[in-house]
């Protein structure tokens, strides 16, 4: 029962891990700014730079469920007004494949702060149980993370390799997996948001959310590696007790 209990806390941390390594990337405006300036996005787009970072905070917050849809999204590109509230403006996305998309998309990351909360309230319920039942959390739950993190990072490192031998097939191959439909294959002769984040941005977004998981899941082992290890000392010494 310790062992299942610390596994199951363990899958649980990774789970919350990973999908916080996602989020914050993703809502993280400063990167926003930064890769827009690094890529000169709004001078592409013959934008105005607030009002490029203006648009995106409006994405984000339909993404997050803070707006009902991506209408009325107010800025001027290419010297045309767009969202405005009279009639015969242009809505700011007004492609109906970037707009189905977005609808994609945004049911992806409700899921994904689904599947963060439950593993965060599950991770909670796993330590009180361990609690209740009188386990040594520390020494079960270093152990059993130790394993299933090492291991994926294994995973981690090979799925890296593989991105890095060839990034634009698996990001094709990735939204082949997420999505099944092709509106995801935007045209960015008609689509603004496509080129509000092309390949540049994604392929940086990705190096953001491998570090956060590396730095996150090596943490975590280095801690509990030197617990363990304190841990063996005091079992030499014939002071650990019942685990």
């Amino acid at each position: 029962m310790r062992y299942i209990c610390g596994y199951l806390a363990a899958v649980l941390l990774l789970v919350l891990i990973l999908c916080q390594s996602i989020i914050v990337p993703t809502f993280f405006m400063p990167f926003f700014r930064w890769q827009y300036t690094r890529l000169e996005i709004a001078e592409n787009m013959e934008m105005e730079f607030d009002e490029l970072m203006h648009a995106t905070e409006e994405l984000l917050d339909y993404m997050r469920g803070r707006r009902d849809d991506l209408a009325g999204i107010r800025a001027t590109v290419a010297g045309e007004q767009r969202g405005s509230a009279e009639e015969g403006y242009r809505e700011f996305f007004d492609n109906r494949e970037e707009i189905i998309h977005m609808e994609d998309v945004r049911v992806l990351y409700d899921r994904l702060y689904l599947a963060r909360n439950i593993s965060f309230w599950g991770f909670l319920a796993m330590l009180c149980l361990m609690a209740i039942r009188r386990y040594r959390i520390g020494y079960w739950l270093a152990k059993c993370t130790r394993e299933v993190f090492v291991g994926f990072l294994g995973l981690l490192a090979l799925t890296t390799l593989l991105i890095v031998l060839n990034f634009d097939r698996a990001f094709e191959v990735f939204h082949l997996i997420l999505f099944n439909n092709d509106y995801w294959l935007l045209d960015p002769r008609n689509s603004l948001l496509i080129n509000m984040v092309p390949i540049g941005f994604f392929m940086h977004i990705a190096v953001f959310i491998g570090i956060l998981m590396a730095v996150g899941l090596g943490g975590i082992i280095a801690v509990g590696s030197v617990y363990l290890a304190k841990e063996k000392r005091r079992q030499e010494m014939g002071l650990s007790g019942d685990r």
